[in-house]
């Protein structure tokens, strides 16, 4: 995969972040993996979640989405 821009990121992140407050929660999250067609049929999404959100903190940040996105 070729290197995604910033911006790139930034605007896909936005996109998903469907309430504009900076983070992406668990029920935009799973529409995130909705719209990339990566949601298996009996997958959790909870699992693929927790696993990005590196902080724990219960919502995915920017920094952390990158970081997900970029290592995909």
């Amino acid at each position: 995969m070729s290197e995604v821009s910033e911006q790139e990121l930034r605007e896909n992140f936005d996109h998903f972040d469907s309430n504009g407050d900076g983070k992406i929660e668990l029920a935009e999250f799973v529409a995130l993996l909705e719209g990339l067609d990566a949601l298996a049929v009996g997958e959790d999404p909870k699992i693929g979640f927790q696993a990005i959100d590196s902080d724990g903190s219960g919502v995915v940040e920017f920094d952390e989405f990158a970081t997900w996105f970029q290592g995909r």
